[in-house]
């Protein structure tokens, strides 16, 4: 994919983290609704789901999700896909979610307060251990890390020093980064 489109479906992710679940208070992204952006010229496809089927929101959460989506810059037009498959789960929701809802386990909970960074541990283990990871890491300049499906195919193996050197961005400067959010790196 282009970095011009991969520019824009990461700011069209980051628009619909203002798109919340009235009922639930949590942003369509972190709930794990957003299945997916196709982009054709001006037009954006969000392919999405619904926590359940015949949810009374949906029009709702369409009207607010082509609002976002058509406020980002050289984007149009807003088409909302919504599909049934895979069926959402809980476990779609990000730990941030989870944590905000009241679902963090215990474990969780206790690991928080000794947040510990393994610059040789991959990125996607590191999301889901901690709630503000990708927004730190988004923060450091890796702006790709927001992409849907990002961390569930490379996610898997790369780490943040393997990502540094592919962005060409200070492992110094991302050090400092968690480490004046309260983490300790271990490399």
């Amino acid at each position: 994919m282009e970095t011009a489109k991969i520019k824009l479906i990461d700011q069209i992710m980051t628009a619909l983290q203002s798109v919340e679940d009235p009922e639930l208070l949590v942003d369509v992204v972190n709930l794990g609704l957003i299945y997916g952006i196709d982009l054709n010229d001006d037009t954006a496809v969000v392919k999405m789901t619904l926590t359940i089927s015949g949810c009374p929101l949906s029009t709702y959460l369409q009207n607010q999700i082509e609002r976002a989506v058509t406020s980002v810059a050289g984007i149009n037009h807003c088409q909302v896909q919504l599909v049934w498959y895979p069926v959402w789960t809980p476990d779609k929701m990000t730990p941030a979610a989870k944590k905000q809802l009241g679902m963090a386990e215990a474990s969780e909970k206790a690991t928080e307060t000794a947040k510990v960074i393994d610059f040789s541990a991959p990125i996607k283990q590191l999301a889901d251990k901690y709630p503000d990871f990708v927004q730190i890491m988004y923060d450091c300049g890796f702006t790709r890390i927001k992409i849907p499906g990002l961390l569930t195919t490379v996610g898997r193996v790369m780490t943040i020093p393997l990502g540094a050197q592919a962005m060409k961005l200070n492992l110094e400067d991302i050090k400092k980064a968690f480490e004046a959010k309260g983490y300790k790196v271990v490399e």
